[in-house]
């Protein structure tokens, strides 16, 4: 599921990762006073959103272009 109201472009790698963590220790209240499971489930949602969004930042930032040509040399008797 995919929450509209949730903007996470202008956040950094560190707020978002903050917010995570936050999303994440009040889900953890929430199950421990034994809230309404629909509550819970709307913070997961919540939580899995942004943790999608973390992780598909941290893809794009350690992917190599792999377009890249690397010259290793010329083969003999090729000019």
């Amino acid at each position: 599921m995919f929450s509209p109201l949730l903007n996470t472009s202008t956040l950094t790698e560190d707020e978002l990762l903050e917010k995570i963590n936050n999303i994440a220790n009040k889900i953890a209240l929430a199950r421990r006073a034994y809230m309404s499971g629909e509550l819970i489930q709307q913070m997961e949602m919540i939580y899995h959103q942004l943790n999608t969004e973390y992780q598909e930042r941290l893809t794009i930032k350690n992917t190599k272009d792999e377009s890249t040509v690397v010259e290793i040399g010329k083969i003999e008797g090729e000019d």
